[in-house]
């Protein structure tokens, strides 16, 4: 076990005595260890810092310092980087490299005037103009996103999604520039993004569809187009519903709500409420009272709005019926009075009126307020800030896959847990040290960074004609539990070597998280694989451990099937079972599966029981 303190002494006896080398070996061990608290591990990180540039190590020296939230001194660094240009100029790889990681560190500290010149000198163009778009030089962006789409030949036939990511930007900065061509622009990027999630759902990608349905929103949202706005929140929560993500949908629900209103379209805020409310009654949630009288509510609301733009009765009427009927599936009916009588005060058709009288007679003087509903938590009201996926994808792009810009990426922002930054930093100075570092040593510290971008170096890394190293790239997606994990270890699965099909399958069995249930099924249910009884057992054991109703009810249809192999594993599924509200829906099941199971069903239920006491 690793003595940090004496490390630590050595460390600063070495420094005091100006034997900076010595002191480096003896810091490098002491930054592994990536679970210390801030203050020690960055007072570690100084001393290093101090040490690199003792040492003339300028590379390694700016990454400590981007992590450390440090500025550099550009006039001090002025001949550094000038040297560096040059030698960029004159085709020095290593040298544009760190014009790049420079770009990327100023990006992330929010500097970016300074960033796009880098970016400039680096020949990084996407990036160059995201960073004038952030520093508010929108027509100068403009310019430079018609240049890259003029230029990128490919984008045309392999890109469409980079393409269409394009034309949004694009068109986003016409329109902060009020240009005349804005609302065409805006219409052709909707349209191409569109295209683009329609082909993402086709391939089960729906992970990349969501995130086209939140640029449509958005882009919506910036023109006014209120149409696109709901076209992209109900298909976000719908993709979220399908999912099996309740809170997630309801707080789409609840945003999309809050534009509608701010919208003034209170039609779609109370039909919004009530969907919602319906899903809240399916999914066992329980604000469906809550939602369905701000449904009546925003009734109320749509009906005077009707009334005062002097629209057809019928539509006012209509409105007011359904407020009525609102209030009165929640019981309050006092309120149910309130809106027949106001409609009595309208020029309404004889049937109509007839029928409000007879309903206010019903009802009676004196009829009784409403209980008062559990509410929508104020957390599910907020705003969600969802990735600026029109910057953050096209920009993954033009990385290509680069551990080291990755890497120096996850590092500087501040917004990554620290364990994920010091993992990323840690790779960044191996690069970063001028030594050939090995590739399966990339994977395993691409592995222990743990965070979304990687998976886009580990997706290039695979690409590689090298069975070993496509096989490490396969054991460590297992660590990274997001959606776009499993599009590369669906392929890892068809991989014409068994070793990288294992380390493949293994991985998928890791990969427990709610919204992993759709791809899980998928490959459960996949008859092409080369070798599919490794990868449907660990995908069948993957949604034992979920833990939730779509997980209860696939182990069920597991034991209805009968298949010998399986029924083992679902059963074992059913022993680990741990979640107690799954309870109820799993005493419904019991007289549906087959009886020689049921007692094992009975188990778990009266163990789950106890749990739940």
């Amino acid at each position: 076990m690793m003595d940090t303190a004496v490390l630590w002494v050595r460390a600063e006896t070495a420094m005091r005595g100006g034997q900076y080398a010595d002191a480096e070996v003896h810091l490098r061990q002491l930054i592994e260890v990536v679970d210390r608290i801030d203050f020690e591990y960055e007072e570690w990180l100084r001393a290093l810092a101090e040490c690199l540039r003792a040492l003339g190590r300028r590379r390694e020296l700016l990454a400590c310092s981007a992590y450390l939230g440090l500025k550099v001194d550009e006039a001090q660094d002025a001949p550094a980087l000038a040297a560096e240009v040059e030698r960029a100029r004159a085709g020095d790889g290593r040298a544009r490299r760190g014009l790049q990681l420079m770009g990327i560190y100023l990006s992330r500290a929010g500097e970016p005037r300074r960033a796009a010149r880098l970016f400039d000198l680096a020949e990084m163009p996407v990036h160059r103009a995201i960073e004038l778009e952030r520093a508010g030089d929108d027509m100068a962006a403009a310019e430079l996103w018609t240049t890259i789409h003029e230029t990128r030949t490919e984008l045309e036939s392999e890109r469409p999604y980079e393409r269409a990511l394009l034309k949004v930007n694009y068109s986003l900065c016409l329109l902060r520039l009020r240009h005349e061509r804005a609302r065409g622009a805006m219409a052709e990027a909707t349209t191409a993004v569109e295209e683009v999630a329609d082909v993402f759902e086709s391939e089960g990608l729906r992970e990349r569809a969501f995130d086209c349905y939140q640029l449509i929103a958005r882009l919506g949202s910036e023109a006014g187009a209120f149409e696109n706005v709901a076209e992209g929140y109900l298909n976000s929560v719908r993709i979220l519903r399908d999912d099996g993500l309740k809170l997630d949908a309801l707080r789409l629900y609840e945003t999309f709500v809050a534009l509608a209103r701010k919208a003034g379209e209170h039609h779609a805020v109370a039909t919004i409420l009530r969907e919602a409310a319906e899903y809240c009654t399916r999914s066992g949630l329980p604000y469906a009272d809550d939602l369905r009288t701000r449904s009546a509510e925003a009734w109320l609301k749509a009906a005077a709005e009707a009334q005062a733009a002097g629209h057809p009765m019928q539509m006012v009427e209509n409105a007011l019926q359904s407020a009525a009927e609102a209030f009165a599936s929640v019981r309050a009916y006092h309120q149910v009075a309130d809106v027949y009588r106001r409609m009595l005060g309208l020029e309404l058709a004889p049937k109509s009126r007839e029928r409000a009288i007879r309903m206010l007679r019903r009802l009676g003087d004196a009829a009784p307020e409403a209980p008062r509903p559990i509410p929508v938590p104020e957390f599910l009201k907020q705003l969600p800030e969802y990735e600026e996926v029109w910057y953050v994808d096209i920009a993954e792009w033009e990385l290509g896959g680069d551990p080291a810009l990755i890497a120096a990426g996850v590092m500087a922002d501040r917004r990554f847990p620290d364990y994920v930054r010091r993992h990323a930093l840690l790779l960044l100075l191996d690069l970063e040290r001028g030594t050939n570092v090995r590739l399966t040593d990339i994977v395993k510290r691409l592995g222990q960074i743990r965070a979304y971008p990687v998976i886009s170096a580990f997706e290039t890394l695979y690409r590689r004609d090298d069975p070993k190293l496509r096989k490490e790239v396969a054991s460590a997606m297992g660590r990274l539990r997001f959606k776009r994990s499993f599009t590369l270890l669906f392929e890892a699965l068809r991989d014409d070597r068994p070793m990288v099909r294992d380390a493949a399958a293994n991985s998928i069995s890791s990969l427990v998280f709610p919204h992993a249930f759709e791809p899980l099924r998928r490959i459960f249910e996949s008859r092409d694989l080369p070798n599919p009884a490794p990868a449907r057992a660990a995908a069948l054991r993957a949604i034992g451990k979920i833990g939730s109703v779509e997980a209860l009810d696939f182990l069920c249809d597991r034991l209805r099937e009968g298949e010998q192999h399986i029924v083992e594993l679902a059963l074992n599924s059913f022993s680990q079972l741990s979640n107690p509200e799954l309870l109820p829906y799993l005493r419904r099941q019991i007289e549906f599966v087959p009886p020689e199971h049921r007692a094992a069903l009975e188990d778990t239920a009266q163990r789950l029981e106890q749990r739940a006491r």
